[in-house]
């Protein structure tokens, strides 16, 4: 390789220390943003984080192999390029090399290795132990190489590495502060958490060693816990945060008159359903069938979510991987069929007693909601005793084994990337998100049919049964899908969401 003259290094070198100046003013962290949520998370362990408010939380503190983008498309983070052995029972993925955690400890193979198999051990308790169990086992090659040794063939494993669950966590800090890691998690990202005051807020801050390709662009992010509705409109209205979450319909009108901010209609693929537990009255395909087409949901929808929701036609929501969703004719609204069903099952008026946990601040509307399906199947003839409860209460309510549940529906919104993603968490028996205690030996059988193959025909084909058989099950009461509304300020630069509600920071800048 020729060498350059020392006059033209000196000059390339100069021109380079011209260039680098500005370059390294404009990378220094600038403004503050304050963002109102409508709940917390009760930790921000991937482990065991299933709210999009800690998935965009834990973006910002944890880096992951892969990630997703704006549109849900998986794009890589520390990984470099993957690939599959001849049989498919091993995937190696090639990762960064020079990384750290915030706590100085190196991120290499090694410690991504220990977060998957983490994440993958049955007695650590993760919620997604299940989904993952394919993964098997992860094992470091060196200093940038990790291969999952599959247990089984899967050939959506890109997405299970790339969903939020699968970040990379500092497993010696995690087994070191216990519960508190929940809190404080020690990762890798440009920001690291500041202070978490539970049912107050959660502040972020730019990670001062971090060393990767993507610095911090704030001096700090501070998430404002607001479940009422009224209150967070009007700390957008007065400007004293820069985005609101869930803009309620009837606060759409003030906020887009706002000189300083407006309402931004997004997509959203957000599924929000009553999950049933299949116990007692509710195995009983004519007790469900009764629930789900005594809700008037187009009334629901215009008169309680002022068109921020479409009824359902299918449990999977739209964006979730539309080349393998199916859809259905919308449920009838047949109150009096479903009195007759009732009593075919042997409930007369006042005979079945159900109780349904709902939560506040979580979904559009969601007490309202709560309050018009009790009325609904009040009115068919069943006692609903509707428990409306503060966001740790529903989600420890819902995250409960099916046999420990003591009520016997949930309010539950589902909005995960990937067809295998959202069906096998939801409908495999025993997985960890399988909450109401479904079990069907063909979905089980489909369900691993559908990892094994990447033929896209075989999938469609695959997946559209397992989806027909929910549909026709119903271990829901099928609903409709949420519409998102966020209300941004001017000054917010930058700012993207996710179809799954993740909001996405890594570019945002505040222009005050």
């Amino acid at each position: 390789m020729s060498m350059l003259p020392n006059q033209t290094l000196r000059r390339v070198t100069l021109v380079l220390m011209c260039l680098a100046t500005p370059l390294a003013v404009a990378a220094q962290p600038s403004g503050e943003l304050r963002v109102a949520v409508g709940i917390d998370p009760d930790t921000l362990d991937p482990l065991t984080n299933s709210l999009p408010i800690g998935n965009a939380i834990d973006l910002l503190v944890l880096n992951g192999l892969y990630r997703l983008g704006p549109t849900n498309n998986i794009v890589p983070d520390l990984a470099t390029e993957h690939f599959y052995s001849a049989d498919g029972m091993v995937l190696t993925v090639k990762l960064v090399t020079g990384r750290h955690f915030s706590n100085g400890d190196p991120l290499n193979a090694e410690a991504v290795a220990a977060s998957f198999n983490r994440l993958l051990d049955p007695a650590t308790g993760s919620i997604f132990a299940g989904l993952y169990a394919s993964l098997g086992k992860a094992v470091a090659v060196g200093e940038d190489t990790v291969e999952f040794h599959l247990s089984e063939p899967n050939g959506h494993a890109l997405m299970l590495l790339a969903n939020s669950a699968a970040m990379i966590v500092n497993v010696g800090a995690a087994q070191a502060m216990g519960a508190e890691y929940g809190r404080r998690p020690v990762g890798s990202g440009p920001y690291i958490v500041e202070d978490y005051i539970g049912g107050e807020r959660i502040s972020l801050v730019p990670n001062p060693s971090y060393d990767g390709p993507t610095p911090a662009t704030l001096t700090r992010i501070t998430f404002i816990v607001v479940p009422e509705d009224g209150s967070r409109m009007a700390l957008l209205e007065t400007g004293d945060v820069d985005i609101a979450e869930r803009v309620p319909p009837e606060a759409i009108p003030a906020i887009q008159a706002l000189d300083h901010a407006d309402v931004r209609l997004l997509p959203s693929m957000f599924s929000i359903n009553m999950e049933l537990v299949l116990r007692g009255a509710l195995t009983d395909a004519r007790v469900r069938q009764a629930l789900n087409i005594s809700v008037d949901r187009d009334g629901i929808a215009k008169g309680v979510l002022g068109d921020l929701g479409t009824p359902s036609v299918g449990m999977v929501g739209p964006g979730t991987q539309d080349d393998l969703r199916r859809t259905f004719e919308p449920l009838p609204y047949d109150p009096a069929r479903a009195r007759a069903l009732l009593a075919e099952a042997g409930y007369g008026p006042g005979q079945l007693s159900l109780t349904m946990t709902c939560p506040t601040g979580r979904y559009i509307k969601d007490v309202q909601v709560c309050q018009a399906l009790q009325g609904l199947w009040q009115s068919i003839g069943i006692n609903v005793q509707a428990n409306i409860v503060d966001r740790g209460t529903w989600s420890g309510v819902i995250n409960t084994l099916p046999d420990a549940r003591l009520d016997n529906m949930g309010m539950v919104g589902r909005a995960t990337a990937g067809m295998d993603y959202t069906l096998y968490r939801l409908f495999y028996t025993g997985v960890g998100a399988n909450r109401t205690g479904f079990s069907n030996a063909r979905v089980d059988d489909l369900l691993r049919l559908g990892r094994a193959t990447t033929d896209p025909g075989q999938q469609k084909e695959i997946y559209g049964e397992v989806q027909q058989i929910i549909w026709d099950e119903q271990p829901f009461v099928f609903l409709w899908y949420q519409k998102q509304a966020m209300g941004v300020g001017d000054a917010v630069k930058g700012f993207e969401v996710r179809p799954d509600e993740t909001m996405l920071f890594q570019n945002v800048t505040v222009e005050r």
